[in-house]
């Protein structure tokens, strides 16, 4: 048995206060093992793990520059590793590692990001309420971003819940958490290494995700626990004319995301805290999809959706979109993905067999199909396809999908 897969064991056996020690509750598939084969067409096997922390913390965050040549993988204790990606064989090689925040309290991870296209400049969000830049090259931090207190603006919390930085790496743009009835947006400099203004008044709960498009370094899209998904033109200092268009969830937003639709228009999705997964065409504000936690349980084909775990929607090459699900039975045994075919419609897509932990985050190489998972185990998984036995290749499937109708996807 290797070292790996003993940590694997230990690390199960281990009483730690986590979702992965919750009592399971009964659950099994709908289907039977030979339906789920021919349902989940694609099946994808770990090419590669590598265990991050001896001390079982989670792995919150992933981040990878534009090439996947590089991948980093923030903890629950505010460390990071840093890995070299050998994508053609789906190897992670250890890199380089940044130490947890040295602060007598508890500091945990809330991104990290790669400033920019190349895989040097690391952005790590810690809920100190820093923000550092790192030089992968050099040693040490190059530059800390911290909000100092304006005169004009109500008091802001220390601490902060998430963060991102825009398409031309620019603009970094910090989200707290609800503070005297306020939850903020603060934005930074990059290269004038100053604080640029903030906005305060279009959330009042905490913020708990928000995203700069991929393309455009002037829009946003902010989400919080207060439901509203909003949509900002960051070039508008005044807030009330940054805002764009504000979507309600009627639930509490954990994760959102950027998609195209057929006519090259910009959606936003939202994963909500419990389970249920909405989008919405960004400028007419039209709702494109919504699906709810026993939707995408049985899209998944299992049976109890208190199990039910909606990690990440991504992008595919094809300009679709896939939902990655999994549960928490049996320690997060069960991984799968399904397509938004329709605004009604989901397609069981890929089973990622062998998974050995609740996923927390997700990242995909859609020119390479090649999925990256890590999640409360410390664990990070390289998944590629098995193209051994019955999975059907991603362009048999695409052709599939293609001939079957090409006016059904609406991303």
């Amino acid at each position: 048995m290797s070292d790996f897969n003993k940590y694997c064991e230990e690390a199960a056996k281990e009483a730690l206060p986590d979702s992965e020690d919750e009592e399971d509750i009964g659950d099994e598939d709908t289907f039977s093992a030979q339906d789920l084969a021919a349902e989940f067409q694609l099946k994808y096997k770990p090419q590669d793990e590598v265990s991050v922390s001896l001390q079982r913390e989670y792995v919150l965050s992933l981040a990878a520059d534009q090439e996947f040549s590089r991948m980093a993988a923030g903890l629950s204790n505010s460390a990071v590793h840093i890995y070299n990606l050998d994508s053609g064989a789906g190897k992670l090689e250890n890199f380089s590692y940044l130490p947890p925040t040295d602060s007598p309290q508890h500091v945990s991870i809330c991104g990290v990001r790669f400033l920019d296209e190349g895989p040097h400049n690391i952005l790590v969000g810690t809920t100190d309420g820093y923000v550092r830049l790192y030089d992968l090259r050099l040693r040490g931090e190059q530059a800390r971003f911290k909000y100092t207190q304006h005169p004009n603006v109500p008091p802001v919390p220390k601490s902060l819940s998430c963060f991102d930085r825009n398409a031309n790496g620019r603009i970094i743009c910090c989200g707290t958490e609800q503070f005297h009835s306020n939850a903020f947006l603060v934005f930074f400099d990059v290269r004038e290494r100053q604080q640029m203004g903030v906005y305060f008044e279009s959330h009042e709960d905490d913020i708990t995700s928000l995203r700069f498009h991929a393309q455009n370094p002037d829009l946003l899209a902010t989400g919080s626990v207060d439901g509203l998904v909003n949509v900002f033109d960051v070039k508008e200092p005044d807030e009330d004319e940054a805002l764009l268009n504000t979507f309600n969830t009627e639930s509490s937003v954990y994760r959102l995301a950027w998609h195209k639709n057929v006519y090259d228009k910009d959606i936003i999705s939202c994963v909500t805290t419990t389970g249920d997964f909405k989008s919405y065409e960004c400028e007419e504000g039209d709702e494109v999809a919504s699906f709810e936690r026993p939707d995408v349980t049985a899209a998944i084909r299992r049976k109890k959706a208190a199990n039910f775990n909606l990690i990440n929607a991504h992008n595919q090459e094809d300009g679709g979109v896939f939902l990655l699900a999994g549960t928490n039975f049996n320690k997060g045994e069960i991984l799968r993905s399904v397509s938004v075919t329709s605004k009604n419609s989901l397609q069981p897509l890929a089973n990622f067999q062998g998974n050995k932990q609740i996923v927390r985050d997700s990242l995909f190489d859609s020119k390479r199909s090649l999925l990256f998972t890590g999640g409360e185990s410390g664990i990070v998984t390289v998944w590629t396809q098995d193209t051994s036995g019955t999975a059907v290749s991603s362009e048999k499937l695409k052709a599939k999908k293609e001939k079957k109708s090409r006016k059904q996807a609406p991303y």
